[in-house]
């Protein structure tokens, strides 16, 4: 808003500053830190560990905690999760009860899909316009 307001009053100067002030404030709040961590190694970091109060790393710590849930929460916003509610169960339980790892999951649910896939492809009714010619021997009908 300010910056358009520079440029119409046609005030170039300040309206290169404001478009420094964004990329100056992440230098300093990102950049900064991970430069003094790699410059003076985990010494540094234990230095600010012991100055920090319990309480502070505490909620650090819980917030670190809830992302994974904040995670799937989003990513069952977008995806049709009433529609593929067993197929979570599913992944839920090889997870939470039968310890397997989530790559193993990751499989099972590809696997899952692709048979899914398959099954409604083969459901499906072939389609043809008037006058098309279907070529056979292509590489999707083996």
């Amino acid at each position: 808003m300010q910056r358009q307001k520079a440029c119409n009053e046609k005030k170039f100067s300040k309206m290169n500053r404001i478009l420094w002030i964004g990329p100056m404030i992440f230098a300093l709040s990102t950049g900064l830190p991970t430069a003094l961590c790699v410059l003076f190694g985990d010494a540094i970091v234990n230095v600010i560990l012991k100055s920090v109060p319990v309480w502070f790393t505490n909620g650090l710590s819980i917030a670190g905690n809830m992302l994974p849930v904040v995670g799937i929460a989003l990513l069952l916003q977008v995806m049709p999760a009433k529609k593929y509610l067993s197929m979570l169960m599913i992944g839920f339980v090889f997870s939470a009860y039968l310890n397997v790892p989530m790559l193993g999951v990751s499989i099972i649910g590809l696997a899952i899909a692709y048979y899914f896939f398959t099954t409604q492809v083969n459901k499906a009714p072939a389609v043809a316009t008037e006058g098309a010619v279907i070529e056979e021997g292509d590489d999707w009908d083996e």
